[in-house]
């Protein structure tokens, strides 16, 4: 195994715990409103997904095991991992999308109540997105998964010089992509097509040739209100909006968004989504309910959005009222 030849070898200082009496004292355990709420600290556990769910969705003894683990230290705060929205297969991921998955949720609610001693605030954080594939084998997706058009038979016949390519069929097409190397097909694939090459399909909000990505502004606020419902129900004290990592919502807010229909391009028409679901949630749920939204600074990615864009989208998920911004 390589090892660097020069290491430097630093002394680890002596751990000193804080007493009981200093940890008291610390800002980090004082007590902080949120929205109407008041936490015990300000200790908080994010969500983060440990794939303990069933398949279809339902809460396991695994997954109650999981945050009963967490709520024994008392944080302030405990957020349930990214829980789907939609009744549809996603996985051994939690579903918030129908009432049978109510008394699951129900059941975890009161293990983390009993594990805390009551200190726990409980939230659950809610998600969309769209169709997700993994990277196929390339013989696989030429023969399979790329629609092979007249632009791929136009580029084959000008860098092969061979007219006789715009008359081939289909299967002779995707024959010829499979065994091309990689240098010919970055000339031939578009940037979407290379991208599913290699990483593997995935819808995107600009799909609006696709009816049901066109009409997302039209189903998403109740879809996530139903969910938020839910949650109530279930007795949950709150829930965070999943807004971010390139998922549903977080997709309209990217500067990647170039939707025409009044849900996209300029800033202001992206972050018009957002706010219309939080106000769907707030009008269910009743303005005595946590509702916080977590949402990214900087995307990071080429043509993305900046930490401009998310002193934007603060600004106005404030001025609507959202109760915390993560």
């Amino acid at each position: 195994m390589w090892k660097f030849p020069n290491p430097v070898k630093h002394a680890i200082p002596e751990t000193r715990w804080p007493s009981a009496e200093e940890a008291a004292r610390s800002l980090l355990f004082q007590p902080i409103r949120i929205g109407r709420s008041e936490l015990t600290s300000r200790t908080w556990v994010p969500a983060m997904v440990p794939w303990r769910a069933t398949e279809d969705g339902f809460v396991t003894q695994a997954n109650i095991d999981w945050y009963r683990r967490f709520a024994a230290g008392q944080p302030g705060a405990l957020v349930v991992e990214a829980t789907g929205v939609r009744d549809i297969p996603s996985g051994p991921l939690l579903r918030i999308g129908a009432d049978r998955f109510i008394p699951g949720l129900r059941q975890l609610v009161k293990a983390v109540r009993e594990a805390s001693d009551g200190r726990t605030r409980l939230f659950i954080q809610i998600i969309d997105f769209l169709a997700v594939k993994r990277r196929p084998e390339g013989e696989k997706y030429f023969k399979r998964f790329l629609r092979i058009t007249d632009r791929h038979r136009q580029t084959i016949a000008e860098t092969s010089n061979d007219q006789s390519w715009l008359g081939r069929d289909e299967a002779e097409v995707r024959a010829f992509l499979a065994s091309t190397g990689d240098e010919a097909l970055e000339h031939i694939l578009d940037e979407r097509e290379l991208e599913s090459l290699r990483f593997g399909y995935r819808e995107r909000v600009n799909d609006t040739e696709l009816a049901h990505v066109r009409e997302l502004p039209q189903v998403l606020p109740g879809i996530f209100a139903a969910a938020a419902g839910r949650a109530r129900e279930a007795g949950f004290d709150g829930v965070e909006l999943h807004y971010a990592h390139a998922y549903t919502m977080a997709s309209f807010l990217s500067a990647r968004n170039t939707r025409t229909d009044g849900y996209g391009g300029q800033r202001e028409h992206r972050v018009r989504l957002p706010l219309e679901v939080y106000r769907a949630v707030r009008d269910c749920v009743g303005e005595d309910y946590i509702v916080g939204v977590r949402f990214l600074s900087d995307e990071v990615i080429e043509r993305g959005s900046r930490v401009s864009d998310a002193t934007y989208f603060g600004v106005e998920f404030a001025r609507a009222g959202l109760d915390e911004r993560l």
